[in-house]
């Protein structure tokens, strides 16, 4: 578990933000063409114990666990 999540996370956000603007040069072999695909980031998940970690809310034991801000 890293540290301070933030320097964690951070540069693969800065990848993942010039992957969307720069856009990710594929090469197709049988169309023998050059595509360009702007990734796009939907929706992220996480496990029961690291979603804790990440949003900082109490767990699944603590005393009163809840993951919606009860």
């Amino acid at each position: 578990k890293p540290q301070d999540l933030e320097s964690f996370l951070l540069p693969g956000l800065m990848h993942i933000s010039a992957l969307q603007k720069q856009g990710l040069k594929i090469w197709d072999a049988a169309d023998n063409r050059m595509y360009i695909s702007c990734p796009i980031v939907i929706f992220v998940t996480a496990d029961c114990v690291a979603m804790a970690y990440i949003n900082g809310l109490v767990g699944h034991s603590g005393a009163q666990g809840c993951r919606f801000w009860c």
